[in-house]
């Protein structure tokens, strides 16, 4: 039997909860803390080499600290309001989660164009061509993230 899934803009709401919270939220706290030991080793390894992204380590650093603080409110004042497709609160603050959701972005472009779109030199080691590929992943996740909550979720709960 060859059952389709639904495209995920017309999943339910709960299981689109789920899929945030404990699918992208969960993978990105696990992922930037070694993000973050990756770019000080390769800043640390590296510092001789003029390719190296001067900076990266606090780029990351604050990434993961704009991130965790987002995730939290986002969790304790947005999401837990939205469970089994309660009614619309009118002091939920969607606004607010969108414009954090800007300076993610904000922060990712900066890291993209630090990496030259992750594009590691050619006299890159190993950890540091694998900071690249797992930094470009999580920039995929992270914008998909913010896509399915800003596109996908949030409409649903504004009047």
């Amino acid at each position: 039997m060859n059952e389709q899934q639904p495209p995920i803009e017309e999943l339910d709401t709960d299981v689109l909860l789920e899929l945030i919270s404990r699918g992208y939220d969960a993978s990105h706290l696990q992922q930037l803390p070694k993000l973050h030991r990756l770019a000080r080793k390769i800043e640390a390894v590296h510092r001789g080499n003029p390719e190296t992204p001067r900076g990266i380590t606090l780029a990351i650093k604050k990434l993961e600290h704009i991130l965790v603080d987002h995730i939290e409110r986002e969790n304790a004042y947005v999401l837990k309001r939205m469970e089994h497709d309660q009614p619309p609160n009118p002091d939920t603050p969607i606004a607010q989660m969108n414009e954090e959701h800007s300076v993610i972005k904000r922060q990712l472009k900066k890291l993209r164009k630090m990496t030259k779109d992750y594009r590691a030199p050619d006299s890159a080691c190993r950890s540091w061509k694998r900071f690249y590929r797992e930094l470009k992943a999580l920039d995929f996740r992270l914008s998909e993230q913010i896509y399915l909550e800003r596109d996908v979720l949030f409409p649903r709960f504004q009047f």
